[in-house]
């Protein structure tokens, strides 16, 4: 194995650290399981050290390691058959993703026409939009029918679109 420059390691380290999150995504999406995920992308990781020589800076880093991580996963955690595996929803996971330029240019405009909403929409898309509550706890809350619920989400979501500038 031949020797690597200091420089190289950093630019290598450099490169690897924000493709932590998609490396867990990825993992995450093969084994099912967050200790295995948490496993095999340490195995990939060190795979990656150990094969530092044959990456070349530029390259695609992320599918190298995709690359890596998969046969990794094929060889031990598929054909192996570890131990059985317990199943844990993916929903409940904190895997962050910087938002990408259209998300940011989204969240400001509904910034922009959030206060321009009437009290009334502000309310119902608080309740069902952002706290996740059904229709019929929307309207046990507010205390008004569930017909009233579904227009106000419609006339506010149609607002914060920029379709509907009458809102009040």
């Amino acid at each position: 194995m031949p020797a690597i420059s200091a420089a190289t390691e950093r630019q290598f380290l450099a490169t690897v650290a924000p493709c932590i999150p998609d490396l867990r995504r990825y993992a995450v999406s093969l084994t099912r399981n967050r200790a295995d995920a948490d496993d095999l992308i340490q195995e990939t990781l060190l795979r990656a050290a150990l094969k530092l020589h044959l990456w070349r800076p530029g390259s695609n880093i992320v599918a190298w390691l995709i690359v890596m991580m998969r046969r990794l996963h094929l060889s031990k955690f598929v054909s192996g058959k570890r131990n059985q595996t317990e199943m844990v929803p993916i929903e409940g996971w904190d895997l962050p993703a910087p938002a990408n330029q259209t998300e940011v240019i989204e969240v400001r405009e509904v910034e922009a026409r959030w206060p321009s909403l009437s009290r009334s929409h502000r309310e119902v898309l608080h309740l069902v939009a952002i706290n996740g509550a059904s229709y019929e706890e929307a309207a046990e809350r507010l205390h008004v029918p569930i017909g009233t619920i579904r227009s106000r989400l419609a006339r506010a979501r149609n607002a914060l679109r920029g379709e509907d500038r009458a809102v009040h």
